[in-house]
């Protein structure tokens, strides 16, 4: 599953710090112990030269004492000093019990004794302890050999060992407050992507004139928003050409529709007519007569986008809207072998009797298209108190979930929402009860058939 960007841009912004900060404690773990061992090294430097000192007059007897006095300041019992002669063997030792052992390891007296300083890092004793070695050849006059001088690196291992383990506590906690912070900055910084994706989904078809806010500044985001401004400048540029067309369009074909079914009905007059030109004619005259309607239709659509649809409002009722509907519809019901039943109370509202008829009738026609044989599509009346309605049921397979949320949009193909196969039946009911203020729906929650209610405000105003 592909996370939101915000939390991808967090975890990356927790990944690049743990790397940081990774780094930051490698980096100051190596570096610390190498400026403290180079402090350690000096004063090894220092003491071997007090000894050395002390010794220029010989070595009968002043070692020990030589030796004890310049250790003074490294960790008590866990430094020494040894005096070795030429052959590299140990003469004398003092301070810690490591150092009553070699501390320079083979092969490398020839090297001090010839004049060559030797700092190194040994493991000894039986817990195998580090310490920091210094060899230094005394000079000429004292006595001859070398000095060596050790101390313990324990208490270096120790810091170290603190600053991991403080680093251990305050990575995690580090990262947690980097996570915090990452998502605080992710979320304000797509902050305008939320607001603009929140606007672009609120522009629908008929909003078409509104736009993104653009954010200040000449940005990413400020070219995103006037790219998706310009975007639906076009969009709506391409719809009102559309809606032109099919205006122009339908006003242009109701003439010749018109005249050519005024001559198809003239030449069905004719008493010698034959009977398969007879029948023909009538095809004809069927055919162009659903040409008209669907160019009445497309007419009426034009003029509800642009706000010309003109409403002759009256007090009509409901009930008696219904009622010449089911007359009117008798003969495509009984085709279908299907009952219209008309029911409800009288219910009476302020509107325009041709369009809410239109209403009724467009339901119910598609409610006898798509019930069974034998089926009953019922036409229900209900009054509340801020408004009247109907609702249309029948006795179908019901609208395929696919389909209801578009089975109001104009030229929607499929077995609902359709008017005679240009799918612009229940969008012609719906654009004409938004005319008069009122709601239309479908009742997803059926369990049988089809049912589709309308509503309207008994007043004629537009609903809140």
């Amino acid at each position: 599953m592909s996370l939101p960007i915000r939390a991808r841009l967090t975890l990356w912004y927790v990944a690049l710090f743990a790397v940081v900060l990774g780094a930051l404690g490698v980096f100051l773990a190596v570096r610390l112990r190498a400026d403290l061992v180079s402090e350690l090294d000096q004063s090894l430097e220092t003491r071997a030269a007090q000894i050395t000192l002390g010794l220029r007059s010989g070595c009968e007897g002043e070692f020990q004492d030589v030796s004890e006095s310049s250790l003074f300041g490294l960790p008590r019992g866990e430094s020494g000093a040894q005096l070795l002669a030429p052959d590299g063997s140990v003469s004398e030792t003092s301070g810690d019990p490591a150092a009553a052992v070699a501390l320079l390891p083979a092969g490398r007296s020839a090297q001090v004794m010839s004049g060559s300083a030797y700092t190194a890092t040994i493991r000894t004793g039986a817990d195998g302890e580090p310490f920091r070695v210094l060899a230094v050849r005394l000079p000429a006059g004292a006595c001859p050999g070398a000095i060596v001088v050790a101390t313990s690196l324990d208490d270096i291992d120790a810091s170290l060992h603190r600053l991991a383990l403080l680093l251990g506590v305050a990575g995690p906690v580090g990262l947690v407050a980097a996570g915090g912070g990452g998502w605080w900055l992710a979320r304000r910084a797509l902050a305008p992507v939320d607001r603009m994706t929140r606007q672009a989904e609120s522009i629908g078809i008929e909003r078409l004139d509104e736009r993104v806010a653009v954010p200040s500044g000449s940005d990413e985001l400020g070219r995103l928003a006037l790219t998706l401004n310009e975007m639906l400048d076009r969009l709506e540029r391409g719809v009102e050409d559309k809606k032109r067309f099919a205006a122009d369009a339908s006003h242009e074909l109701r003439t010749p529709l018109a005249v050519m079914q005024s001559e198809l009905e003239v030449a069905l007059r004719a008493p010698d007519l034959d009977p398969v030109a007879r029948d023909v004619l009538e095809s004809s005259v069927e055919e162009v007569g659903r040409m008209s309607a669907v160019v009445e239709n497309l007419l009426m659509i034009a003029r509800a986008d642009n706000g010309s649809l003109a409403l002759l409002r009256s007090d009509v009722d409901l009930r008696r809207i219904a009622e010449r509907v089911v007359a009117t519809s008798e003969p495509l019901a009984r085709k279908r072998a299907v009952r219209l039943l008309p029911r409800g109370p009288s219910a009476i509202v302020n509107a325009d009797p041709a369009r809410i008829e239109q209403v009724v009738g467009n339901l119910v026609h598609n409610a006898i298209r798509h019930s069974p044989p034998a089926g009953v599509v019922t036409i229900s009346t209900w009054v509340e108190a801020d408004g009247v309605g109907a609702t249309v049921q029948d006795e179908g397979d019901g609208v395929p979930p696919g389909l209801k949320l578009h089975v109001f949009e104009r030229f929607v193909s499929g077995k609902r929402a359709n008017d005679g196969g240009a799918g612009l039946g229940l969008a012609i009911a719906r654009e004409i009860v938004l005319a008069h203020g009122g709601l239309i729906w479908l009742d997803s929650d059926a369990s049988t058939g089809g049912v589709f209610s309308f509503w309207l405000p008994v007043d004629g105003r537009l609903s809140g």
